[in-house]
């Protein structure tokens, strides 16, 4: 064997530990998860969670351009009410918290692209910051405020979803305060945005595989509960078995890995 062969063998053996180009194309429901879009603040021990505007640009424009359809929430619980499959290429952008920075740099993109997107909102920190995180570890970013948020809604670009009140570890509260923070967070956010919240995502992806905490979440009304699990869920969904599962992009990620994603349900192993 030549050596010119040898580093082929180690280049396509390098790419295969990286990618999942190799693996078969699975089915089922494609849910984008997101966090924050911009530039990290120094001192950010969670870069990964920021997208630059340029690569979700480029990223919401490869979706269009391959002829995908995004989702809202509402779009995706007339399909789950009436028994109907999902259109042949279909994703649900979402984002995770509700950062200023969705209103400033996400939601502008959405809407020039034509494309929507949704947000899971923690409604204590509205208008605040990222108040789970210490700040001597993770800086604090500003959250949207009501006012950016109802705008956003206004557009018909953007749906929202709870994230809870506070954004906790739901597995550490006690059962009955874990279901306040869902159900509670729930009926503000519709009291505030006048519509239905019919989706609902755990902090960290926690609670998410306990049955006590999942059926509170259940009881609270959502039609739909998102985890924080890599991969897609099959369609149509049962609802009772299993929770929603997203695909996390990181802010290192390019095309390819979105394409990874979108196809194989994960672009790394």
């Amino acid at each position: 064997m030549t050596i010119a062969a040898v580093i082929l063998i180690l280049v396509v053996l390098a790419l295969s530990a990286r990618w999942t180009w190799w693996r078969s194309s699975a089915p089922g429901l494609k849910a984008l998860c997101y966090h924050k879009v911009g530039v990290p603040p120094p001192g950010s021990r969670l870069k990964p969670l920021w997208v630059s505007p340029e690569k979700f640009r480029a990223q919401v424009k490869y979706l269009l351009d391959n002829g995908y359809t995004t989702l809202l929430f509402s779009d995706l619980k007339k399909l789950h009410d009436s028994g109907q499959p999902l259109p042949e290429k279909s994703v649900l952008i979402t984002f995770d918290d509700g950062y200023e920075n969705n209103y400033t740099h996400a939601w502008p993109i959405l809407k020039e692209l034509g494309a929507k997107g949704n947000i899971f909102v923690v409604y204590n920190t509205i208008g605040k910051t990222n108040l789970w995180h210490n700040p001597a570890s993770e800086p604090w970013v500003n959250m949207a405020t009501l006012e950016q948020l109802k705008e956003m809604q206004d557009s018909g670009v953007i749906e929202y979803g709870s994230h809870t009140m506070n954004h906790p570890h739901l597995s550490t509260l006690k059962l009955e305060d874990a279901a306040w923070e869902m159900a509670e967070s729930r009926r503000q956010l519709e009291a505030a945005f006048g519509r239905e919240m019919c989706a609902f995502a755990y902090p960290y992806g926690d609670g998410a595989y306990a049955p006590a905490i999942r059926e509170k979440a259940l009881e609270a009304g959502y039609t739909f509960d998102f985890s924080f699990r890599q991969g897609k869920t099959p369609w149509p969904w049962d609802r009772k078995a299993a929770t929603i599962d997203r695909l996390f992009i990181r802010g290192g990620d390019n095309n390819w890995d979105l394409a990874l994603q979108l196809s194989r349900g994960a672009s790394r192993l």
